[in-house]
C-alpha cells in the first residue's frame, strides 16, 4: 500500500527556527473541503463548537443522567456520575464538528485523522506517551520534595477506588478526544490548507492554551505549558497524519493527574476516585499548585524536552519509517 510520509526540516534565520512540511495529507484532505474558513471565522467556530456544544450536551445529556442515577454504583457516589456526566457531554462538541466536516465542508470524518488503519494501536501508543509524561512531571516533583501524600483523603483511593477510576476513564477519553477534534484535527488543519500549516499549529495551539484562561486558579506558565502541549500535539499529527494517537496522549495526560495521582486538572477539582491521593507542595512556580501540575515549569521542562524529541525522530526519519510498517 502507497503511504503520505512527512518530512520535517528545521532550518534557522535571523535566530528563528521555521518548519517545513512536505506532503501534509491531511491539510490536503482538507483542501478538499467545499468551504474553507479565514483564521478569524475558523477561530469563532471553534469558539462556537465548543460552546454551543457544551450547551446542547447539558440538556442532551439529561436522559443519560437519569438512567445512571439508577444504577446502584452511583446512587452513593454523585459527584463521581456528575463528573462522568460532564464529561460525557463533550461528545455533542464532536457532533457538531462532524455535522460542519460530513454536511458543509463536504467531506469524510476521517479525513480529520481518524483512519482506520491500526487505529487502536495508534491510539493505545498516544494513551501510553501522555500516561509516560504525566509520570515523568510527578517523578521530578517528587525527587525534589514538591510531592507530599494525603493523609485524610476525602475520595477514594486505592483499590476501593477502581471501579469509579475505571469508569470515570471513559469520560476523559471522550473529553481529551474531543478537544483534539476541534483544536488539532479541525482548526489546524483547516488554517493549514487555507493558509499553511505553520499558521495552524501556530493558531490551534494558542486558542488551545487561552480556552483556559477562565479556569479556576489560572496563571501565566499555566497557559504557557497549555500550549506548548498544544505543540506537541500538533507537530505529532503533523508528522503522522494520525489524531489518534494524540486523543490518546491527551485522555491520559488529563486521567493521570485527577484519578492516578489526585491532582487537579487544569484547576479543576475532580475528586471522585483515584488510585493515588497526593497534593503539590512548595513552590507554585515549580509544581504548579493548586491549577495542577500543569502550571508548574517541571512539566514546562517536560514538555520542551517532549518536543525536542519529536524533532530528533523526525530529523532520524523516524516518522516516515514508521508510516511505512502501518
Amino acid at each position: 500500500m502507497k503511504t503520505t510520509t512527512i518530512n520535517l526540516s528545521i532550518i534557522y534565520n535571523n535566530g528563528g527556527i521555521y518548519m517545513f512540511i512536505e506532503k501534509e495529507s491531511l491539510v490536503n484532505e482538507a483542501k478538499k473541503s467545499k468551504k474553507l474558513p479565514n483564521f478569524i471565522w475558523a477561530i469563532i467556530l471553534a469558539l462556537l463548537f465548543m460552546n454551543a456544544g457544551s450547551l446542547i450536551g447539558a440538556i442532551g445529556i439529561t436522559p443519560l443522567y437519569i438512567i445512571l442515577n439508577n444504577f446502584s454504583v452511583f446512587r452513593t457516589k454523585t459527584d463521581l456520575l456528575l463528573l462522568l456526566i460532564t464529561l460525557v457531554s463533550f461528545a455533542f462538541i464532536s457532533l457538531l464538528v462532524f455535522i460542519r466536516v460530513k454536511f458543509i465542508e463536504k467531506r469524510n470524518f476521517s479525513s480529520i485523522g481518524f483512519s482506520k488503519n491500526n487505529w487502536f494501536k495508534k491510539y493505545f501508543l498516544g494513551f501510553v506517551i501522555g500516561l509516560g509524561m504525566m509520570c515523568v512531571v510527578v517523578l521530578i516533583l517528587f525527587i525534589f520534595g514538591f510531592v507530599s501524600v494525603e493523609s485524610n483523603p476525602t475520595q477514594p483511593i486505592g483499590i476501593s477506588a477502581l471501579i469509579g477510576v475505571l469508569i470515570i476513564l471513559v469520560g476523559w477519553i471522550i473529553q481529551g478526544g474531543t478537544e483534539e477534534i476541534v483544536t488539532r484535527g479541525w482548526l489546524m488543519n483547516v488554517l493549514g490548507a487555507r493558509y499553511n500549516i505553520g499558521i495552524g499549529l501556530f493558531i490551534s495551539s494558542t486558542l488551545f492554551g487561552l480556552l483556559h484562561l477562565t479556569n479556576p486558579n489560572v496563571s501565566f506558565i499555566a497557559v504557557i505549558n497549555i500550549i506548548l502541549i498544544g505543540v506537541f500535539y500538533g507537530l505529532y499529527v503533523i508528522k503522522t497524519n494520525d489524531l489518534w494517537a494524540v486523543c490518546g496522549m491527551h485522555s491520559a495526560w488529563n486521567f493521570a493527574q485527577g484519578n492516578l495521582f489526585g491532582f487537579e486538572v487544569s484547576g479543576i477539582n475532580v475528586e471522585v476516585s483515584s488510585l493515588m491521593d497526593l497534593n503539590l507542595v512548595g513552590n507554585d512556580f515549580i509544581s504548579g499548585g493548586i491549577f495542577g501540575p500543569e502550571a508548574g515549569i517541571a512539566s514546562t521542562v517536560v514538555l520542551l524536552i517532549s518536543i525536542g524529541i519529536l524533532i530528533y525522530l523526525d530529523k532520524k526519519d523516524y516518522f516516515n519509517t514508521s508510516s511505512n510498517n502501518l
